[in-house]
């Protein structure tokens, strides 16, 4: 059985012992969301505040040694961790970033809340000088491996924030 890019998320970060995913659901991250339903192995928790689930993830950390997952919609629901994130990054607190995006094939047309006005679908930009690596896949084939290095980059070396970048198209597929 084939998994969407959704489901493909929810499982790898169930294999990495992640406890909790925290964030507010919106149009951009409706295909991870649906992967959520059904299992029971990955708690949601919603915030108020996209900034509040990267500090929650911050204090997780801090406290258990266990990082967490944070998941944001697209473009102003992203940037609002952008403060959380840079104090992950100072301090060396491991953190998965997970941006909704709109589709690859919409890239360019300023559609739900894109972050295009340089550059198409270019919220990374953004994370650049925070995160310690940054990932666009262009299609959920290329998620296991994408996450793969995430988690290694994450947690190798000096610690940090780590972001990945979802299309809807990639969540769904």
């Amino acid at each position: 059985m084939k998994l969407t890019g959704g489901q493909v998320v929810v499982q790898t970060l169930i294999q990495e012992g992640v406890p909790y995913l925290a964030g507010i659901p919106g149009h951009g991250t409706l295909g991870l969301s649906d992967a959520l339903l059904g299992q029971d192995r990955l708690k949601y928790l919603q915030v108020r505040h996209e900034q509040a689930a990267v500090h929650l993830a911050d204090g997780y950390y801090r406290v258990t040694g266990v990082p967490l997952a944070v998941s944001t919609s697209i473009g102003p629901g992203a940037m609002n961790t952008a403060i959380g994130v840079a104090s992950c990054y100072v301090d060396g607190i491991p953190v998965l970033v997970l941006t909704g995006n709109s589709h690859t094939h919409m890239a360019g047309r300023g559609i739900l809340q894109e972050i295009e006005r340089k550059h198409d679908a270019n919220s990374l930009a953004v994370f650049e000088p925070i995160a310690k690596r940054i990932w666009r896949p262009t299609s959920a084939d290329r998620l296991p491996r994408t996450l793969q290095r995430a988690f290694a980059e994450m947690l190798t070396g000096r610690r940090g924030p780590v972001v990945v970048d979802l299309p809807m198209d990639v969540q769904c597929d």
